[in-house]
């Protein structure tokens, strides 16, 4: 049975009836970390719970905050995009855009690039 206000809609069982509040559910994200991210998080990875379309740099913003020192550098300040010295990569593909939307169960990777020689 659907409740609502003015202002809420609530879901109930009938399939197809799901107010505009239910379509934004959150979405579950798995943040793994390498090298010196890991040493600095403490841990390998994290899961976080956040709302759907979400962007990459919204995430990264929030690591920045949460952990400070290298994650700050993960952003570069002047294009704000993923600096060319990071390796970020979200469902095995690399990515330089921060404003991609994340979706639920979407796993994003945190490194230094690795060079050889």
């Amino acid at each position: 049975m659907i409740k609502s206000n003015q202002h809420h809609a609530y879901l109930s069982g009938h399939p197809g009836k799901v107010s505009t509040r239910e379509t934004r559910m959150a979405a579950q994200v798995k943040i793994i970390f390498h090298a010196m991210f890991k040493e600095i998080a403490g841990t390998r990875e994290i899961n976080r719970k956040m709302r759907e379309n979400t962007t990459l740099g919204e995430v990264l913003d929030k690591l920045a905050v949460e952990y400070g020192k290298d994650f700050k550098s993960i952003v570069d300040p002047e294009t704000g995009q993923v600096s060319v010295d990071m390796l970020v990569m979200v469902n095995g593909q690399s990515i330089r855009k921060t404003d991609m939307q994340l979706k639920d169960q979407d796993v994003i990777m945190i490194s230094v690039p690795v060079g050889g020689g």
